[in-house]
């Protein structure tokens, strides 16, 4: 008869308070790392949030980002502004036409061209979730005192502007080209 020796007990996954124990890596990779996590799990909560009130986060931040800018951009705007490929944008774009939220006109200056206009029910939409919205913020950052938020928005500030001119692409043969917008 083989002997076989008994296998070491599975170790029990990290818990969220266990892991906030270990001693925080402060590499630039794991300052990286800390940042990645961290905005996932903002997100992760805001999408969790939202869903409570019927709205996603990638459709919150595209209303969100109409509203900032008068109720009407360009698909191509609102993919830069949210970070988005085009065509997932113009995916999202195409529900909320169907939901009557926003609706598509021909742009004034380039018949090629189309905007997407917040519909009166879009503003009802955007009204409702904005106090929502600010309250979720208020949540979400009530682990900082102000001097941190601020901190905070400034660091982000400097990540987002250095790190821009380093995601150029190319838009297309011979073309010039052209960096995905964002928020300065």
């Amino acid at each position: 008869m083989e002997y076989i020796s008994p296998q070491p007990a599975p170790q029990p996954l990290p818990t969220a308070a266990s892991a906030a124990d270990r001693r925080t890596d402060k590499t630039p990779l794991g300052t990286l790392l800390s940042v990645l996590t961290s905005f996932e799990v903002l997100a992760r909560y805001l999408e969790v949030e939202l869903s409570r009130y019927g709205a996603s986060l990638i459709r919150f931040h595209i209303m969100s980002t109409l509203f900032r800018n008068g109720g009407e951009m360009t698909p191509s705007e609102i993919a830069g502004s949210v970070f988005r490929e085009k065509n997932s944008v113009t995916a999202v774009i195409n529900t909320l036409e169907r939901q009557g939220v926003v609706r598509r006109e021909p742009s004034p200056h380039d018949r090629r061209s189309v905007k997407v206009v917040i519909t009166d029910k879009g503003w009802n939409e955007v009204n409702r979730l904005n106090p929502v919205a600010q309250e979720l913020s208020r949540r979400a950052l009530a682990c900082l005192e102000r001097g941190g938020v601020e901190d905070l928005v400034e660091i982000m500030r400097q990540i987002r502007n250095d790190l821009m001119p380093q995601i150029t692409r190319p838009a297309g043969r011979g073309s010039a080209s052209r960096a995905v917008a964002g928020p300065g």
